[in-house]
């Protein structure tokens, strides 16, 4: 038996297009605070924004694009709930950072006593805390 030959068939392991950065599903490791000193120097500018549901803190970074930080401690759950209030942020920020000041690294702290985060509730709070970023 004799295979038949395909017509320029796509390879399953073909790399996928680029999609530009402002309109990627997930954030650069350049994109996020992950160093503990960056979180550190956010703190030490002693800047921040509250809303009912988190308090934003930020500092200016010198950069051309703005960095996210979240900061989840262990008074809102367990390993699993703390999870998902930093990925509900994450997609928050990633939906609202077209409406925030570019050139900032912004650290998000959930307020304690918040029953359920949603992305939307989220975003609406950063873009709200962002009004008042100077």
């Amino acid at each position: 038996m004799s295979a038949i030959p395909s017509e320029k068939s796509s390879s399953p392991r073909s790399k996928p297009a680029k999609i530009p950065a402002a309109d990627r599903p997930t954030l650069r490791a350049a994109q996020r605070v992950l160093a503990s000193a960056d979180f550190q120097r956010i703190y030490a500018a002693r800047k921040s924004s509250n809303t009912s549901e988190v308090t934003v803190a930020y500092c200016a970074n010198g950069l051309g694009y703005s960095r996210l930080g979240v900061s989840v401690g262990v008074k809102h759950g367990n390993a699993v709930r703390r999870a998902r209030i930093k990925r509900v942020f994450r997609a928050a920020f990633r939906e609202a950072r077209h409406a925030l000041p570019t050139g900032f690294d912004y650290v998000l702290i959930p307020r304690k006593g918040v029953v359920e985060y949603t992305s939307v509730r989220i975003e609406k709070a950063l873009i709200e805390a962002a009004k008042r970023v100077r």
